[in-house]
């Protein structure tokens, strides 16, 4: 996978996803913000709750039954220590009216095989690497090794 997030002006950004676009940008009271689309963190929040919705959908639909009714509601904390970062994901399923609850524990493990739960369970290794445009061309080249030039 790849994805692209261009600047929007101000601090908002636009990704495009397959032929999908979305909009991140801050709420006002933060300096920058025009909150012309939700916090990349919110984002981040809300596609647990979305990955989970799926694999329990996903789930009732196996078993011919209809996920009509079915919703995920989501609490999210933030916090500042160690580093600003989600500190606490409350999220709770409400099973449509119909569901035996025979199933309960067959959607509790289908939910917790969705890759947004166990990406938080096991973080990836993320690696960041800055590129600085280049004078003549305006496009983007690796800098030296520890060196960034301006």
């Amino acid at each position: 996978m790849k994805f692209v997030i261009e600047s929007i002006g101000r601090v908002g950004s636009r990704a495009r996803v397959g032929g999908h676009e979305l909009v991140f940008d801050q709420p006002t009271s933060v300096p920058g913000g025009a909150d012309r689309g939700p916090s990349p963190l919110d984002v981040m929040a809300v596609a647990v709750a979305g990955c989970a919705h799926y694999f329990a959908s996903a789930y009732l639909q196996a078993r011919g039954m209809q996920p009509d009714g079915l919703r995920v509601e989501l609490t999210a904390e933030k916090g500042r220590v160690p580093v600003p970062r989600l500190t606490h994901l409350v999220m709770t399923v409400v099973l449509p009216p119909a569901v035996a609850e025979r199933h309960i524990a067959g959607i509790e493990r289908a939910i917790k095989s969705c890759p947004a739960y166990g990406t938080l369970l096991y973080p990836p290794e993320v690696q960041i690497s800055i590129a600085a445009p280049t004078e003549a061309s305006g496009e983007a080249y690796p800098p030296a090794a520890g060196k960034l030039t301006a």
